[in-house]
């Protein structure tokens, strides 16, 4: 049952408040929404009544301490499934983003293929909880460029898909609505929703995998841009000027991108041109070792990558800027350049340490991302 749609006005703006900011107490939720304290406490207690929501803690206030609200773990439940990785993730979380379930799964070599083994990943998960649980929708995480309407794959060049209505084929087989979403959107989701950055306006992260992408958060929401495309900064031609090679061809017709010069598969495959290892782990302990060939290969791809980086922290002045990249290169040359050259890059006003935060994530946050964007097109229909 969808309860949230027979909700009304108020209670729907308190209940898609809980959702973006976690625990609340009824002052801050009258402040947030700019209501009566009595308006907030006789809504709040027919939401109580009807198991939406839950008084889960105290904190001290005034004479008496006031209780936090949170969305009820039982009020509804929602499917994440991430084809980041060849090996592909699926959870169900609660309202509040706690993981109910997990599964893994090898996704597809074609179209066809890979709908039918998320079907069956969501089949899976859902005979893995309880048969009450109030499952409402599903979020699928794509290396891709996505429709507006969060239905149709533009293109991906990683999975190889054209104009594909990817929600309409994955819900007709699931029974449930279905909404699709570029990942590092999905990754951007993960953080304002459960995240570090739930309580940051302004924020961007940028995943660096086999190929690169942004995504731009501001007031709680992803910037897609006139078109969905926002964030396309892989394809930012850098390599004519901060590499001293040849620009090479990259998989969007053009030469030169970004990702040709800083994602893992360019380093991988610099690395196995020089008769190094193809392999990050051992790159990286080439470069610490001092080898000159995996100093230059990472030294290359870091430079690029912080260009990118000053360049957005400039241009959008967000309040932190996440990097994602693989746990080998957090703790080593490519971070330790990537700072410097980050550092050495923005005018001072701008530069603050702060800023720059670099993780590895464990890949179930992708899936728990796009899970996330389903509770969003739900709970507030917004992503």
């Amino acid at each position: 049952m969808n309860e949230t749609a027979s909700l009304d006005g108020i209670a729907r703006n308190i209940v898609a408040l809980l959702a973006r900011q976690g625990g609340m107490t009824r002052s801050d939720i009258a402040s947030a929404l700019k209501l009566s304290k009595g308006r907030v406490s006789v809504i709040t207690g027919q939401l109580l009544s009807r198991g939406v929501i839950e008084e889960y803690a105290s904190v001290p206030s005034g004479r008496r301490p006031s209780s936090l609200l949170r969305l009820h773990p039982k009020y509804a439940s929602f499917i994440g499934v991430s084809l980041h990785n060849r090996e592909a993730s699926a959870v169900v979380i609660d309202p509040n983003g706690t993981i109910l379930a997990k599964t893994f799964f090898e996704r597809g070599d074609d179209y066809e293929t890979t709908i039918r083994r998320i079907s069956d990943a969501v089949t899976t998960l859902r005979n893995e909880c309880a048969p009450e649980t109030n499952f409402q929708a599903v979020g699928v995480a794509l290396p891709a460029y996505v429709s507006m309407d969060k239905q149709v794959c533009i293109t991906s060049s990683v999975l190889g898909w054209e104009n594909l209505d990817v929600s309409a084929a994955i819900s007709e087989e699931v029974g449930l609505p279905v909404f699709v979403e570029n990942d590092t959107n999905a990754l951007a989701v993960y953080e304002s929703m459960f995240g570090s950055m739930r309580q940051i306006p302004a924020f961007v992260v940028m995943a660096v995998g086999d190929g690169i992408g942004v995504a731009y958060t501001i007031g709680g929401s992803v910037h897609h841009g006139e078109y969905g495309g926002a964030g396309e900064l892989a394809h930012l031609p850098v390599a004519q000027s901060l590499s001293q090679e040849l620009p090479r061809p990259c998989r969007c017709g053009n030469k030169g991108c970004l990702e040709t010069v800083s994602s893992s598969q360019a380093i991988k495959t610099r690395a196995r041109e020089v008769g190094l290892p193809s392999n990050i782990h051992l790159i990286s302990t080439k470069a610490r070792e001092g080898d000159p060939e995996a100093l230059r290969i990472l030294h290359t791809a870091a430079n690029s990558l912080g260009y990118a980086a000053a360049s957005l922290i400039q241009i959008l002045d967000p309040r932190h800027i996440i990097v994602a990249i693989d746990d080998d290169l957090l703790h080593g040359v490519f971070a330790a350049v990537l700072r410097q050259f980050v550092e050495q890059n923005l005018m001072p006003s701008f530069n603050r340490p702060e800023r720059l935060q670099l993780t590895c994530y464990d890949t179930l946050v992708w899936a728990t991302g796009a899970a996330g964007l389903a509770s969003r097109k739900h709970l507030f229909r917004s992503c």
